[in-house]
């Protein structure tokens, strides 16, 4: 949980608390508030501990009219989507932030004709239709490229947003989701250097800059979203949210 109340590991492993307790009608043991929540980086308060996430956003200062991504991220578990009306239990232990992005929103214009050299799973389409992105998928010198055009990007970077591509191996989801690549390449505009980003891959004559990022890959339960999960949290690290 992301507050005062979670504690700290002592030397033997165990969480020191220093707030005062109550047993709720459960008979849980609990602590008192107030309750913290980080809300895209602002930390709210709250005297109850159960919230809203309309409420939490729009304590932080964020409209909840705006159509949001919004993603609840809890320590040692997976982050999940959840919508206004979600209650976040605060005495959950765990508990870390509500993470924000703009849903890209069709006022109505029409739709950009994409390229389908291959199919996606019926869960991964889904999954990009549902973030509102345009996307294509294509093969270029034998490699099966998803193409995802206009990736919203968190303050920090060069450019407001960028396509993100990723290579489908034939086998997928047998065979994992490796990396990402970013055109244009991307820079911080503090001037920092990004890691592993300095190669550069070709795809249908346009210049994408590689992230070498990796993790384990569980083919029963990974997909396309796990991956895009870790495209998204390793945008996010490199400009500290």
């Amino acid at each position: 949980m992301n507050n005062e109340h979670a504690g700290t590991p002592d030397k033997g492993g165990h969480r020191e608390h220093h707030a005062h307790h109550y047993h709720g009608e459960d008979g849980h043991h609990y602590h008192h508030g107030p309750w913290k929540l980080n809300v895209q980086g602002v930390v709210i308060e709250s005297p109850r501990p159960e919230i809203t996430v309309r409420e939490a956003i729009r304590q932080a200062g964020f409209s909840p009219d705006t159509p949001w991504i919004i993603i609840l991220k809890i320590a040692g578990e997976a982050k999940k989507e959840v919508d206004l009306s979600y209650v976040i239990d605060l005495r959950h232990r765990g508990i870390e932030k509500l993470r924000l992005t703009p849903r890209q929103i069709n006022n109505g214009e029409t739709a950009v004709k994409l390229r389908a050299d291959f199919a996606m799973l019926p869960q991964d389409e889904e999954h990009l239709d549902h973030l509102g992105l345009h996307w294509e998928t294509l093969v270029d010198g034998g490699r099966r490229w998803l193409i995802v055009q206009g990736y919203p990007l968190p303050p920090g970077y060069s450019a407001p947003a960028a396509d993100i591509a990723i290579e489908v191996p034939v086998a997928y989801p047998g065979a994992q989701l490796d990396m990402f690549y970013c055109h244009p390449a991307l820079a911080l505009q503090s001037g920092g250097a990004i890691a592993q980003t300095q190669q550069m891959e070709t795809i249908t004559a346009r210049p994408f800059q590689r992230w070498s990022r990796h993790r384990s890959w569980d083919a029963a339960r990974d997909t396309l979203a796990t991956h895009l999960a870790l495209v998204d949290e390793s945008l996010r690290r490199e400009v500290g949210q």
